[in-house]
């Protein structure tokens, strides 16, 4: 009996670890569209990633904090981002270009 729960506890705290294991993700490409918590870019391969944003995600143009307001259509960006997955990303920083 020891021994199960013992076996139940591991197999919990991997999944636990797993799930709150993140890959980074780089995106370069140009916005289709921004809305408050989601930013739409297309990128170099040419598929369009939903990108979630939060307030936490970082603007930053030429090293240099901006408002969230330089982020508009045509815009090319390099978005830094964490997720699963492609499907599921969630943007930590996010490079507007000259």
């Amino acid at each position: 009996m020891i021994r199960r729960a013992f076996v139940v506890a591991v197999a919990l705290a991997v999944a636990a670890t797993s799930l709150e294991a993140h890959e980074k993700f780089k995106i370069i490409g140009t916005i289709v569209k921004v809305q408050a918590t989601q930013l739409d870019v297309k990128a170099v391969d040419g598929q369009t990633y939903e990108i979630e944003m939060n307030e936490a995600t970082q603007v930053v143009r030429a090293f240099k904090k901006v408002p969230r307001t330089e982020l508009r259509p045509g815009r090319r960006v390099i978005v830094d981002a964490l997720g699963h997955d492609v499907f599921d990303l969630e943007a930590v920083l996010v490079h507007v270009q000259e």
